[in-house]
């Protein structure tokens, strides 16, 4: 059976500010120049997963995707600040950070179903995005 890759976006705003708890406001200010101030994003997040073809003709159902995502990563993310989430409390909430635990997540969820996450892209702004692949 020939194996597929597929890809399905979605969108959220959440607030955060880059900082690191034992430096100084200045120092943060130095290193993460306006972005340690408080800001927000409209985040575009785009999950690619492979699999088998299924007699159905699909790897996996969108809606199921979708369900999955929006559930594990969409319901807590949206609207939210993310430094006061669990998994930012010792992290900067950069986008590379941010990818790594998406990707974290979403890989033991989506196994449950016979595919592979294969990468995902989170996009802070257009042209600024992180990406987190199977082989990384």
């Amino acid at each position: 059976m020939a194996m597929l890759t597929i890809t399905k976006e979605f969108r959220f705003d959440a607030a955060h500010k880059l900082f690191l708890k034992d430096l100084t406001d200045q120092e943060n200010r130095e290193a993460f120049g306006k972005c340690s101030q408080l800001h927000g994003h409209t985040y575009c997040l785009r999950i690619t997963i492979t699999g088998k073809v299924q007699p159905n003709g699909m790897v996996l159902n969108f809606t199921d995707l979708k369900q999955i995502v929006e559930e594990k990563i969409i319901a807590r993310y949206d609207h939210s600040h993310l430094n006061e989430l669990e998994e930012y409390r010792d992290l900067p909430t950069t986008a590379e950070n941010m990818s790594l635990y998406i990707f974290k997540v979403l890989a033991a969820c989506l196994k449950k179903q016979k595919v592979t996450l294969t990468e995902v892209q989170l996009y802070e702004t257009p042209t600024s995005w992180a990406t987190v692949s199977h082989d990384a």
